[in-house]
């Protein structure tokens, strides 16, 4: 499925609030694991695990570790997407 760059957006932050019990409203496309007190090495984990389970994709685990925003992980969705 392809999705607006909104619909993207709002998509993976509400999967990240899930995932470091924060409210959606409290994340941002910039936020980071500096921004976001939750967000450890564990919860980047289950972040990551979280958003391949949500978008049916797979994140090739040397790039997990570069996925250090809300930005830069719908840049990689977009691009596994084929977006």
């Amino acid at each position: 499925m392809t999705y607006s760059p909104s619909d993207l957006t709002s998509r993976v932050i509400a999967v990240a609030a899930d995932v470091f019990g924060v409210p959606p409203e409290s994340l941002s496309a910039s936020s980071t694991p500096e921004t976001v007190e939750a967000w450890d090495s564990i919860s980047h984990l289950n972040l990551m695990l979280s958003v391949e389970q949500a978008f049916d994709t797979a994140i090739q685990p040397e790039r997990m570790t570069e996925l250090t925003s809300i930005e830069k992980l719908i840049a990689e969705i977009q691009q596994l997407q084929g977006g």
